[in-house]
């Protein structure tokens, strides 16, 4: 073993030159070198001594008692007493080119050690975020937005025409049909907890809102609820709660459907804590999605919604809201 130790501690560092495109220098680690090779010789001297005394190896397993540890260091040492006696039964162990062709071995194992590195690189375990990428993939298919064969289903391209808020609740929403239960004032307020970002203290639903607007609210949360359980069941960081109050923001739907029946602006900003220009914001998102509601009713074949849809899109299209903007008009 002695011999392949020596070949391999004069060849490794040239080796590795040669490998990574590097020229060979004489610096200071030749003295190094020198003490490495001196002491590999006194090593094969001993063991050139020890065979021809037929001295038999000292067996450690003797002095080891009990423990775990202590039955993985036996399998170990019996591992290496085999190995030994099987080197010195070889003829390669002693033959005078012995160094050339470790020498051979050696590159051959680093090139496949390259090898495996470079494929691990350019596979898709290598890639950070891929575990997520296949737990939101089974979770697609649960929901039913992929097929059998991984191909992107009816709910799927429902779902790729909602850009501006979270489309996963707006496809429950049109599939479920709980917008086709109400009128189009009733849709775009409903929606506007979708687009609103800001958290506020009006939360809470308004006793003055239609009871079918709040039942709709209401299955809304249980659809977020829904869709952040399956989320988490799928391997997904996602808490449902948090997931549905950081979806969902009720804070200006009584303000959105006061606007959407036709109270004036001045009057509206009466009802809640927000700024002005949130209120302004909402809106003009809120007239974004009713636009790509209004495609998902079309992509699933519901002329029904699709007429509400315009209808609710034309009810807060008004007044100062739309109006031109004097900074680029």
């Amino acid at each position: 073993p002695f011999a392949g130790m020596m070949a391999r501690s004069k060849n490794k560092k040239n080796d590795d030159d040669v490998f990574f495109g590097k020229k060979k220098t004489n610096g200071p680690s030749s003295s190094s070198e020198s003490a490495i090779e001196s002491a590999m010789g006194t090593l094969l001297d001993a063991e050139q001594q020890e065979k021809a005394l037929k001295t038999d190896l000292l067996d450690l397993m003797d002095y080891l008692k009990r423990g775990n540890d202590i039955v993985e260091l036996r399998r170990r040492g019996s591992m290496i007493d085999e190995l030994v006696v099987q080197a010195r039964c070889y003829q390669s162990h002693s033959h005078p080119n012995i160094e050339k062709y470790y020498t051979v071995l050696e590159r051959i194992h680093t090139l496949q050690e390259r090898v495996q590195a470079l494929s691990h690189l350019l596979s898709n375990e290598s890639l950070q975020l891929f575990p997520d990428f296949l737990c939101k993939k089974a979770a697609l298919k649960t929901l039913g937005y992929l097929d059998e064969n991984e191909a992107v289903a009816v709910k799927g391209r429902v779902a790729c025409e909602v850009n501006t808020c979270e489309s996963l609740i707006v496809t429950e929403m049109v599939f479920e049909g709980i917008l086709n239960e109400l009128e189009p004032t009733e849709i775009v307020a409903a929606l506007s907890s979708l687009v609103y970002q800001q958290k506020s203290d009006d939360d809470e639903f308004d006793v003055e809102i239609p009871e079918t607007l709040l039942n709709c609210c209401q299955r809304m949360k249980t659809i977020a609820m829904n869709l952040g359980q399956l989320q988490k069941e799928h391997g997904l960081d996602v808490d449902p709660i948090d997931y549905t109050e950081s979806s969902l923001k009720f804070g200006l739907v009584h303000v959105v459907y006061e606007w959407a029946i036709g109270v004036p602006f001045s009057e509206i900003t009466q009802l809640t804590t927000a700024q002005e220009g949130s209120i302004v914001r909402c809106i003009t998102r809120l007239d974004e999605l009713c636009r790509e509601v209004r495609n998902c009713a079309r992509v699933v074949g519901n002329p029904t919604l699709y007429r509400k849809m315009e209808a609710a899109s034309t009810s807060i299209k008004r007044d100062i809201v739309f109006a031109a903007s004097l900074y680029v008009s």
